[in-house]
């Protein structure tokens, strides 16, 4: 059988640039805040710049648009993550490369679906113009997440006709997709405001499904944008309450969740061979912390404190022998007790060996993520022409700790102001190799883990933990990753109405992370519908 023929428009890419540009002229463009509190109390909500899909919520809405084919997989430059996530809508500006990959991508899926013809299109080829019409119909709407206007479904039958003729339905149908998928309507989330300056329904369940799925929405969240069943509190809440039962919810979770603790670090850090850090165990470690926050955050409900407290781990044959404890069955996970020097993921394997440089573990790198990811505190770069190599031991100073090689190292009074905040939170952990093994000495001498935060004394990792999980500065923190993470970045996030009524939610929840998603889902404000008054 011959291979599928294929075309690409090589002048596309220039299109994805220019329509958003267009599109800027022509008043589409949403605005952010509220300088002049027009609105109230708290000024009219705020709209989100437009922006564009991020890779992961590309892939994932590639991959629903297109349910009956399996998607290639598909390689996209990495974006910029200024603020730890990857939909920043300010970061996320189109590289020619980016451009590049996006014509090739496009043309990889059309290919597919013109090889899967059968599986997509449900009309006859034979019916020509007519079919084409049909696969317009069915799919374009979906993939711009709206309905096409009169111009847009014209515009795309005249592609598909102009290729019909030319060179046959095949041809024609994977021209056409190609053009779907590099329209800016696809690539961008472009909010339109109405008279009334409020989005559209099919604004509002895009933002509701990629928030809480990373994808596009489905059937049943477009039929109630087109019943104008998005309008009102209660419907807004109903729907939310389906989709976070919805298995896509869990992923929605952890793209979030992954983002924000750095799940992804495990797969640069490099250690001594004698570690045995090799790729089994690597994807051991990375599977030990996704199920945790898949079991015990968000199937039952966890906690800010349940992240920082719980007893409760997974443990393979690769991974259980970091807390020494018998190994379950090779291919099998064990649900356990840790032992008592452990409490949640900042005590795991995972988290430790990923935060270790190769000889030992890293008190810096430690200290640094508690301070950024769970207390917000900024400490900016490290000063111009400071020495970043690795503390070690000096032979001439005989046997020396981990501890004693940092506070050597980083005691100059170019490096003190911010080591003095880093170094004592890392320290806590100093009982944990840099493998996340438990040790009882260091280089044969004892170790200190005695360290502290904002100011308050801890005695070691585990006092550490506890006092995080009463801290006030802990949840705001949390609550200002998910509203950074869920308002794309910008100026957005800086909405101190919708900040203070989520906070105060959160807090009234427990600390949910499940119900601080549901919190900013269902808000009207977050989702630019009129706020009932108090």
């Amino acid at each position: 059988m011959a291979p599928a023929r294929t075309r690409t428009l090589t002048w596309l890419p220039v299109w994805i640039v220019s329509g958003i540009a267009l599109s800027s002229i022509a008043g589409c463009w949403g605005s952010i805040s509220d300088p002049g509190n027009t609105g109230g109390e708290c000024g009219l909500a705020p709209l989100p710049a437009p922006r564009r899909l991020s890779h992961t919520e590309y892939r994932n809405t590639v991959r629903d648009l297109f349910p009956t084919i399996d998607v290639p997989e598909l390689e996209l430059v990495a974006d910029p993550t200024p603020l730890g996530f990857d939909n920043d809508g300010e970061a996320m500006q189109p590289s020619p490369l980016l451009v590049n990959q996006y014509n090739v991508a496009a043309n990889e899926i059309a290919q597919v679906v013109r090889q899967r013809r059968a599986d997509v299109v449900a009309c006859s080829p034979t019916d020509g113009s007519a079919c084409g019409a049909e696969f317009i119909a069915q799919y374009a709407p979906r993939a711009y997440r709206r309905p096409l206007a009169p111009s847009e479904q014209a515009a795309l039958q005249q592609v598909f006709d102009a290729y019909l003729a030319q060179d046959g339905f095949d041809v024609a149908l994977e021209l056409t997709t190609q053009v779907i998928l590099q329209s800016p309507a696809f690539l961008y989330r472009v909010e339109t405001i109405g008279p009334d300056r409020q989005p559209s329904a099919y604004d509002t369940a895009s933002r509701l499904s990629y928030l809480l799925w990373s994808t596009m929405p489905d059937d049943a969240l477009f039929a109630a944008a087109a019943a104008a069943e998005l309008q009102t509190p209660a419907q807004l809440e109903a729907q939310v309450d389906r989709m976070l039962a919805d298995p896509r919810a869990l992923e929605g979770f952890m793209v979030f969740a992954s983002q924000w603790l750095d799940l992804a670090r495990l797969d640069y850090v490099t250690k001594l061979p004698a570690d045995g850090l090799t790729s089994n165990v690597r994807e051991a470690l990375r599977e030990e912390a996704q199920r945790f926050l898949q079991e015990i955050i968000w199937n039952r409900g966890g906690t800010v404190s349940d992240l920082l407290l719980s007893s409760r781990a997974f443990v393979s044959a690769e991974t259980a022998a970091f807390y020494g404890l018998p190994a379950p069955a090779a291919g099998t996970w064990e649900e356990v007790d840790l032992p008592a020097e452990r409490r949640g993921f900042l005590m795991q394997a995972q988290f430790l060996a990923s935060h270790g440089h190769p000889n030992n573990p890293s008190p810096v790198l430690r200290g640094l993520f508690v301070l950024k990811e769970l207390m917000c505190v900024s400490l900016g770069s490290p000063p111009a022409g400071v020495d970043m190599s690795i503390p070690e031991g000096d032979p001439e100073m005989g046997p020396t700790t981990n501890r004693d090689n940092y506070e050597r190292v980083t005691g100059a009074d170019l490096c003190r102001t911010c080591h003095s905040i880093i170094n004592p939170v890392g320290f806590t952990f100093e009982r944990f190799d840099t493998m996340g093994r438990l040790r009882d000495t260091d280089n044969g001498l004892p170790i200190d883990t005695s360290g502290s935060i904002t100011g308050v004394s801890v005695a070691d990792a585990n006092a550490l933990v506890e006092y995080m999980a009463g801290s006030a500065q802990v949840s705001e923190c949390v609550t200002r990753k998910y509203m950074t993470y869920a308002l794309n970045g910008g100026e957005a996030i800086d909405d101190a109405c919708l900040t203070r009524d989520i906070a105060e939610q959160f807090e009234a929840n427990g600390g949910s992370l499940r119900g601080l998603m549901r919190s900013i889902a269902v808000h009207p404000r977050y989702n630019g519908i009129p706020q009932e008054a108090n």
